[in-house]
Parts: C-alpha cells; structure tokens; sequence
C-alpha cells in the first residue's frame, strides 16, 4: 500500500512562491481560456487555449500601450499649457514693461516740457525786465487811487530768481492787483514761473500791512479787485479782536458793497448807486479782472445817465483803461449810435461831449 501511494505527486502548496507567481501572472488568462473551451468544446482544446493566449497576450500589450500613450498624451498636454501659459506670462511682463517705459517717456517729455515753458516765461521776463520801465502805475487825485492796468516792473521782477521785492512793494503796494494784458497779477507771474520765495515776498507784504494796522491800504488792494489778499490774511485772522473784526466784518462788507454796485450799475438802479455812493464814495473805483471801472459797466450796459453822474463826480476815471486798453471814450465810440433810444440821447449827447472834453484836456494841458 505504501509503494502505491510513493509514486504519486504531493499536492501543490497554495501559499508557496511558484503558487502565487502562477496565480498572479497565468492564472487569471487559463481560467478565462479553459472556461472559454468547457462553453465552446472545441475539436482541438490544446490549440483553441494556445490560440486563445496568445491573443491575450496580444489585447495585454495593446492595453498597456494605450495606457502608455494615454498617460503620454496627458503629460504632452500639461506641458503644452505651461508653455502656453509662459508666453502669455511673458507677453504681460513684455507689455507691462513697454507701458512702463511708455509712461516714464511722457512724464519725462512732460517734465521737459515744464521746464521749457517755465525758463522760456523766464526769458521772456527777463528781456522786459530789460525794457525801459513803464509809467507809474497809481495816479492819485483827491485822495482816490486810480490804479492803471497793464505789465509793471512788479510783474517783471516777480519772474526773476533771488529778487528782493520789498522796495517796489513798499513804494508802491497797489503793483500787487496790477494786471498784465493776459490778466494775470505779479503773484500769478511768480507762480507760473515756480518761484514759490517772490510769492512768499508777496504774501508776507500783505500780512505786513495788517499787522501794521494800514487797513486803507487792503481796502484799496481789494477796491482794484485784488480779491486774494482775503485768503493771504487768514493766519492772521485770530491775532487780536481789532484783526479778527476787520478780516471778518469790513472786508466782506467792502466786497458785498462793490457786489452790490456793480449790480445795480449794470442793471441801470440809479437809486441804488447813489444810495450806495453816499454810503461809501471811494467804491465807485472798484476794478474787476478786465480791468473794468464802474464807468465802463455803466456806458457797456447803454444806462448813460448813470455813467454822466460817474463822470461828474470821480473825473478821473476817464483816463482809466481796461486790459483792452479802451477808456470810457473808446467804449463810448464803440457803441452804435443807431442803438441810442430817444429817451437816452440827451445824456448820450452830453456823456460824449464831457468824455471827448475831458481826453482833450489830458492830452493838451495848459502851461501854467
């Protein structure tokens, strides 16, 4: 019984080496091919398995290179996005770059073009500088300041660097509301040509004359439309209550009173001008920024009457010009006389005639 049982084979360990090879690699493929030929019965099972593994061994590596060209594919196309990605990264560096470059180029053509525009307003003041120096600007007649518009050796000084302006200031503050043709005051000269120290000189003169008590001297600057020596004289406003009450009650009641002024001669309210005259005679010599008196605004808006009681009390603003450079006269003449209605031809008539008398005697004075 012994020698029976010692020819046969013991039984295949499950858990050894060669099993699992077998199970892992093998196993999987016979028990699909053995199942296919126990359900087909082929003629020839031997081949039909044969047959049958070599095609599977065929679908296994044309699975693994779609896998293969599949994960390669992938990998083609992340790479393709990141360098897609790069040069976009890199067209934004690019533009980023020449907006830069753009932006320095116009900052620097614009700062260029500043420091032309201002050495050339420096030029050009220095050569009127130069010129022979204009007739005095303020004519003083009874008392009343006439101030004449025009370039003064103010406007011209405040363009040039390291000047001392307190000698033309002192001779004569009413330079500072003097304005050029341009319309523009010393200050406005001092600031385009970026000298912030002739402002300064300007600015430090006004709050000299406050701080000196001479208010007559800032009703006269804002008499000639010299309206920002309100703003100049602010740090000033709380120094004492005399101070504070003058910068805070008169000056806005001097302006308020030209205002009102100037409105009604527009308008043609003789009552109003003469109401306002009598309270505060010297505001019929108001100017604004073109150089207008209150005789202009009155013969510009055709009230004639208004314009010859101007003329007969405050002579001297006959010979007062606007930035135009045109007296009463000249605007008078401008007038079409087709436009005079019957109701203001006499004192048309006789405006004309005091007007064209007064320039006369101007122009040829009597010797004594």
């Amino acid at each position: 019984m012994n020698r029976a049982n010692s020819g046969r084979r013991p039984p295949p360990d499950q858990n050894s080496i060669e099993t699992k090879y077998l199970t892992s690699t093998v196993g999987p493929a016979l028990i699909r091919g053995l199942a296919e030929i126990v359900e087909r019965r082929p003629n020839d099972p031997i081949e039909y398995l044969a047959t049958f593994l070599y095609k599977q061994v065929e679908n296994t590596r044309a699975q693994k290179q779609r896998e293969h060209d599949a994960k390669q594919f992938e990998i083609e196309r992340q790479k393709e996005e990141e360098e897609k990605e790069h040069r976009a990264q890199l067209k934004r560096e690019i533009r980023a770059l020449r907006e830069k470059e753009e932006n320095e180029r116009k900052e620097r053509e614009a700062e260029e073009k500043r420091q032309r525009e201002a050495e050339e307003l420096a030029r050009r003041h220095r050569e009127l500088a130069a010129a022979p120096r204009a007739l005095a600007a303020v004519r003083e007649e009874d008392d009343i300041l006439a101030l004449e518009f025009g370039e003064t050796e103010l406007h011209r000084q405040a363009a040039v660097k390291e000047v001392d302006l307190t000698k033309l200031l002192r001779d004569n503050h009413l330079l500072m509301a003097a304005r050029n043709a341009e319309g523009k005051t010393p200050r406005d000269i001092a600031l385009e040509a970026g000298l912030q120290e002739n402002v300064d000189q300007i600015d430090n003169y006004c709050v000299q004359l406050l701080q000196n008590g001479n208010t007559k001297a800032i009703n006269d600057l804002l008499l000639c439309g010299y309206t920002e020596i309100v703003n100049q004289l602010k740090p000033e406003e709380d120094t004492d209550e005399d101070t504070s009450d003058f910068i805070h009650h008169d000056i806005p009641q001097l302006l308020e009173k030209i205002k009102e002024l100037k409105q009604a001669v527009k308008e043609g309210n003789a009552e109003t001008v003469e109401t306002l005259l009598s309270d505060r005679k010297n505001i019929a010599l108001y100017r604004d920024a073109e150089g207008s008196t209150s005789l202009h605004d009155a013969i510009e808006n055709h009230h004639y009457n208004i314009a010859l009681n101007l003329l007969q009390k405050y002579p001297s603003l006959t010979q007062v010009k606007d930035l135009r450079e045109r007296t009463s006269l000249d605007l008078l003449n401008s007038i079409d006389e087709d436009t005079v209605t019957e109701e203001q031809r006499d004192h048309y008539d006789q405006l004309k005639d005091s007007l064209s008398s007064s320039t006369t005697t101007t122009t040829n004075p009597q010797a004594d």
